[in-house]
């Protein structure tokens, strides 16, 4: 009798196990949700007199944004957690929740005063991912934030300019009545008017010229 298939079986044993491991890990590290199952109702039961050690809470703060558990960021808040920690990205919780549309968990952030106007490490702010992704309930929560309506990110580009390279037609006139500057020049000294002209956004263009986009 070959001895081969019980070398392969033995193989299989071996093998199996591995890359069991391997895969639970990768669903691990790879799902926020799925870290938050495993350590949820230790970070509930966090009294809240106890100050946290920022740095030990990163993780599970990002994760229960990124999927809307504001079950977890109250209890992490409520212990005095630094709501507005940046990732090694420069994102924060309120960058989080934009980006990935999750508006109750935004609104409790916004509530507790987290920094809405905080730029990433490209200094874009959740407005600007919010308009990115086309998000436009979360967008329209965060105009209310009173953030500097020209902030600008490292390239220049402004709320405005999001709106218009992203084809966000309804958010141009809302942004320009709040005082944005539909003539602001980025960093290549480029209007946002001219952006969209170079890509032969015709409607862009034309909801800029609405509001007194002029080179």
């Amino acid at each position: 009798m070959s001895s081969r298939p019980l070398r392969r079986r033995r193989t299989l044993y071996v093998v199996l196990p591995i890359l069991a491991i391997l895969i639970a890990a990768g669903a691990y590290f790879c799902f926020p949700a799925l870290r938050l199952l495993i350590h949820g109702d230790r970070i509930r039961e966090i009294p809240n007199a106890q100050w946290v050690d920022a740095h030990r809470y990163d993780q599970p703060w990002f994760d229960a944004a990124r999927v809307g558990r504001t079950d977890i960021l109250r209890a992490l808040s409520e212990a005095h957690y630094p709501i507005d920690t940046q990732t090694s990205s420069g994102y924060t919780a309120v960058i989080l929740t934009a980006y990935d549309e999750q508006p109750e968990a935004l609104d409790y952030l916004l509530g507790i005063g987290a920094d809405a106007c905080r730029g990433d490490r490209n200094g874009n702010t959740a407005l600007m991912g919010a308009l990115y992704k086309g998000h436009t309930a979360i967008a329209k929560r965060l105009l209310d934030a009173h953030c500097p309506i020209d902030q600008a990110n490292n390239s220049g580009e402004t709320a405005l300019s999001f709106a218009a390279l992203f084809g966000r037609l309804e958010f141009i006139p809302l942004l320009a009545a709040r005082g944005a500057d539909p003539n602001h020049a980025d960093a290549q000294g480029n209007t946002p008017l001219q952006v969209v002209l170079k890509q032969g956004n015709e409607e862009s263009a034309a909801a800029l010229r609405k509001v007194g986009a002029i080179r």
